[in-house]
């Protein structure tokens, strides 16, 4: 018998049977991979509760629960601060005894047109199973809580980290302030911008923390927060330092 030179002397038998083997062992590596991928993602949700330290809250509604609302500032504004309150207009304890080393403050926006502490918190504590809002301070923007009003959450009246950096140094030692709005598409309000500096001013103080750690979140980690509309030069020149 002729023997076709393309198996290089095995015979065809034997090469159908070494082809149904190595089929085989490829389907059988398949479903051990897909398996095994199942169990990782089976865990990863199981674990993905407790996972604060490097949680980042920021995006916390999808584009399909997202609606555009006519922003306050579509187009840069003129901030004009000239005198910024000594205290912010604030709902809740502001003077709490200090149970932390603040090293920090975090700048964050929502993302969201609208929203307030009330808002975040539930969100991040019933989808999320955070203990509740990731940030210490919430400062609205007249849709969902009044323009520039602070609103100070559990987390900075009970002196616990913050779950807002994405970077555990930062969620240990560093005290989260989210601005209501999405900063991509508009700006803060003035009246956002004077609560802010006025809060800061007020941080800074209490808590000796230099301008050289007031940091946006994009400084700390891989995103766009607060947005690239957020006036940050602007921010820091009306900071007292």
């Amino acid at each position: 018998m002729k023997r076709h030179p393309a198996w290089y002397g095995v015979s065809p038998r034997a090469a159908c049977l070494l082809l149904l083997a190595l089929a085989g062992v490829i389907v059988l590596g398949g479903c051990g991979t897909v398996q095994k991928q199942g169990q990782n993602g089976m865990r990863s949700a199981a674990f993905a509760r407790e996972i604060e330290a490097n949680a980042d809250p920021d995006e916390y509604v999808t584009s399909a629960q997202r609606r555009p609302v006519l922003l306050s500032h579509p187009s840069p504004p003129y901030y004009d601060i000239t005198r910024v309150p000594a205290r912010p207009d604030v709902v809740g304890q502001l003077d709490v005894g200090l149970k932390r080393k603040w090293k920090y403050i975090v700048v964050h926006h929502s993302f969201t047109d609208s929203g307030n502490e009330e808002i975040f918190h539930n969100y991040h504590k019933n989808v999320r199973g955070w203990l509740g809002v990731g940030y210490h301070f919430v400062i609205g923007n007249g849709h969902g809580s009044p323009d520039g009003r602070v609103e100070v959450t559990f987390r900075w009246e009970d002196q616990i980290h913050g779950a807002h950096a994405g970077v555990e140094e930062y969620n240990q030692h560093g005290i989260g302030i989210c601005l209501v709005g999405n900063f991509e598409r508009g700006y803060p309000t003035e009246k956002q911008m004077a609560s802010l500096v006025s809060l800061v001013n007020y941080l800074q103080q209490r808590c000796g923390i230099p301008a050289s750690d007031i940091l946006l979140h994009r400084h700390i980690k891989n995103t766009k927060c607060p947005g690239e509309h957020f006036p940050y030069y602007r921010f820091l020149s009306l900071l007292d330092h």
